[in-house]
């Protein structure tokens, strides 16, 4: 069992560092293609705001598409050490602080591109972290899906900035299920 679970955080590392790749490259892509679009329209018109959406909905894709990958991953490592179902002695912490822990993640969620404004986006992220401290499978439920999905995206972008304390029941470590209110501002 030590070894399924030593390869699967080894493969885990692996992977989230892939998974954080797929999203510059979705950036890298869509800032490319941005740039070409924006020197042969220079100027505001019909035709370049169609276009610029389509970029949009190009990088949305690629953003869901590399979630959906990064969600089968953790499942794996879920379905290997899955959450206790009863309740806890002590709760599942973010090292530093579930404050820090939210602002890390307000400050890795990029919407500039959608033209997204909102006085206030509530939203909540629940996920896992496992009996190690591997925190997995990010899902926000907030009204916007577009915008649940570039916060799930911040989430594995910041995945290695801290540490989560595993939940423990009568002093052993276990996996448990973690929920985060956000009320998050982006403005123009």
């Amino acid at each position: 069992m030590k070894k399924v679970l030593a390869s699967a955080f080894i493969f885990s590392f692996i992977f989230s560092s892939a998974q954080i790749s797929e999203f510059q490259r979705a950036d890298s892509r869509y800032e490319r293609k941005k740039t070409a679009l924006y020197n042969k329209y220079p100027k505001p018109n019909d035709l370049r705001t169609k276009k610029e959406w389509l970029l949009t909905e190009d990088k949305i894709t690629a953003y869901k598409t590399a979630l959906d990958k990064a969600s089968l991953e953790d499942q794996k490592m879920i379905t290997a050490d899955p959450p206790t179902k009863t309740k806890v002695s002590k709760e599942a912490e973010y090292d530093k602080g579930k404050a820090a822990f939210q602002k890390l993640l307000y400050e890795a969620v990029d919407l500039d591109f959608l033209n997204f404004s909102s006085e206030t986006y509530k939203a909540t992220i629940s996920f896992v972290v496992d009996s190690k401290g591997n925190a997995l499978n990010p899902n926000v439920k907030g009204n916007n899906e577009d915008v649940n999905a570039f916060i799930e995206a911040a989430f594995y972008r910041i995945k290695d900035k801290g540490k989560w304390k595993p939940a423990e029941d009568k002093g052993k470590t276990v996996s448990s299920n973690v929920s985060v209110p956000l009320t998050m501002s982006f403005r123009k």
